[in-house]
């Protein structure tokens, strides 16, 4: 039986737990799945919500020893940390192998292995121990120059990242994916003098953006005049099985 003092009590609201039925098992249950939540590394490009999360962290963490020591027990254990890089690597799809990715040399879109030295070296720097880069997009239209493309898309096996137009990178776990939209921008019309015009001189099909949006909603990214219409309905495709195979 837990303990009924005031602050197990707040412990347990940290946990997302209820008192009365608290258990060893409810309480391991519990620490894993805010650990998860709050893990700092999934913030790692957002600074503010990086610093929160770090606190919240902590309390979850503080809350999981102390309830643990505060349960009636013939036997005193110490409690069964969960080590940071595991809490991370949770994340990962339950599918041990991510749809495969074919842009079919569509221009500035590359697959694994067959990454430019510059698009490899930006890869190197977001990868984690077991993650493995599929395909890598340059949305920039500088190509893979010596230091790279400024803008890209990067897919991985477990998440996808992508840079913008300020150089600012953002992160999304395809188990965070929410809606993934093609949206027919000219709504069956037919398109504008100035839009067939760009088109013919970009050779870039821009009938259709694509918009990706967090579970919670809110809108992770729209690629429009970035990427041709066929290459948008590849990244489509992938991460709708990508989010299928995540188990959502």
């Amino acid at each position: 039986m837990p303990c009924s003092c005031r602050q197990c009590e707040e412990h347990a609201k940290t946990l997302g737990l209820a008192r009365r039925w608290l258990s060893r098992a409810a309480l391991r249950k519990a620490f894993r799945t805010e650990a998860k939540r709050w893990h700092p590394d999934r913030f790692e490009n957002e600074p503010v919500k990086r610093a929160d999360a770090e606190e919240r962290f902590k309390l979850v963490q503080v809350a999981y020893r102390e309830l643990w020591e505060h349960l009636e027990s013939p036997v005193a254990t110490e409690p069964e940390p969960v080590p940071q890089e595991v809490e991370v690597r949770v994340k990962t799809p339950k599918s041990p192998e991510p749809p495969p990715i074919f842009f079919v040399g569509a221009p500035g879109c590359y697959t694994w292995p067959h990454f430019p030295r510059a698009v490899a070296e930006i890869i190197a720097g977001h990868l984690q121990e077991t993650e493995r880069a599929l395909a890598f997009i340059d949305l920039s239209y500088r190509g893979a120059g010596q230091k790279g493309p400024a803008q890209y898309l990067l897919l991985t096996s477990y998440r996808l990242f992508f840079r913008n137009h300020l150089f600012i990178v953002s992160l999304l776990w395809y188990t965070d994916l929410g809606e993934i939209r093609l949206v027919d921008q000219f709504e069956g019309g037919k398109q504008g003098m100035w839009q067939r015009i760009v088109e013919t001189f970009s050779g870039i099909q821009q009938r259709y953006a694509l918009e990706i949006d967090r579970h919670t909603g809110a809108l992770f990214c729209t690629l429009t005049g970035e990427l041709d219409d066929s290459v948008k309905k590849v990244v489509y495709n992938f991460l709708r099985q990508a989010k299928n195979q995540s188990g959502i």
